[in-house]
């Protein structure tokens, strides 16, 4: 059942990545607009729905409650979530999300770094893990199995994906003193919090959000809704998948197979010439799935 709980995880935040695309790219703004007021929109409704998730939880399972010191590190986890999302977004706007989503995956490196660097250890198969992963991750961005210097989307994907590893790797730790549901919570909280904070201080981001829930409200507001929805039950199966695998790591390994549902659902249902799939591109993610697959086998 687990391996079930796991597939529907990955399923749903495919979903949200395919949905990020049209979010990202439709935006309607005024030609003078530039990044920020595009990224702006698409960030502040993202953490703003947080509260949205954290209100569910609260009323489903009512869990909220959590020690002290696991309190602090699940707020302190959503400060590199938010700038993780940041940066998906700013690369959203030069990259189609079928190349970008993928590469986050490299996170399973920088999370393996970590936990070495307190005490962890590493197999053949992690290793051939790694080089599997990079490879992959430099195909998708290079487009060619030869030889050239990488991309920008590259060289930022790769110290960005640090704020994703850094995040899970608190959430673990947070995870050993209390509730995974009500760390969850209390990241949404948090998270929201910011997403104010955001809409208070930054101009730019506060002039394309409002411009969108203007000229766009139905639509604009309802997409990110859905999306919500599929991210929060997503965590939900996710939890549940943990909880009843033999070994957690299991359920990490198959986040590998969610850049492989992204590209089908491209497949299946184009958005345009930007978010056409390559045979080049199938391949670099399948590579990087397994290479996720080897890291976790460690």
């Amino acid at each position: 059942m687990w391996f079930i709980y796991a597939l529907i995880h990955v399923f749903l935040l495919a979903l949200v990545n395919f949905t990020d695309e049209h979010l990202a790219t439709n935006n309607k703004l005024p030609k003078k607009s530039d990044i920020h007021h595009k990224v702006g929109s698409v960030l502040l409704i993202s953490t703003l729905m947080s509260f949205v998730g954290a209100t569910l939880i609260a009323l489903i399972t009512g869990q909220t409650s959590l020690p002290p010191q696991a309190l602090y590190l699940a707020i302190f986890s959503s400060v590199p979530m938010v700038t993780m999302y940041a940066t998906y977004f700013y690369l959203l706007q030069t990259y189609p999300v079928h190349q970008v989503a993928p590469l986050f995956q490299i996170s399973s490196i920088w999370l393996l770094l970590i936990e070495l660097v307190f005490g962890g250890s590493i197999s053949m198969f992690g290793l051939a893990g790694i080089a599997v992963l990079m490879y992959g991750a430099y195909i998708l961005d290079a487009g060619t199995f030869k030889w050239k210097i990488p991309t920008k989307l590259l060289m930022i994907a790769i110290p960005a994906t640090s704020t994703w590893a850094i995040a899970l790797f608190i959430v673990r730790k947070a995870s050993e003193l209390g509730s995974p549901i009500a760390i969850t919570f209390w990241q949404m909280v948090t998270i929201g919090t910011i997403g104010i904070g955001l809409f208070l201080l930054t101009k730019k981001y506060r002039e394309g959000f409002l411009y969108r829930i203007k000229h766009q409200g139905k639509l604009f507001l309802g997409l990110s809704l859905a999306n919500e929805t599929f991210a929060q039950a997503g965590y939900v199966f996710s939890n549940l998948s943990v909880a009843i695998a033999p070994v957690a790591a299991f359920v990490t390994a198959m986040s590998g197979v969610q850049s492989l549902f992204v590209m089908a659902l491209f497949l299946l249902f184009p958005q345009g010439k930007r978010a056409k799939v390559t045979k080049i591109q199938m391949v670099a993610v399948t590579l990087i799935a397994f290479g996720v697959l080897l890291i976790e086998r460690r």
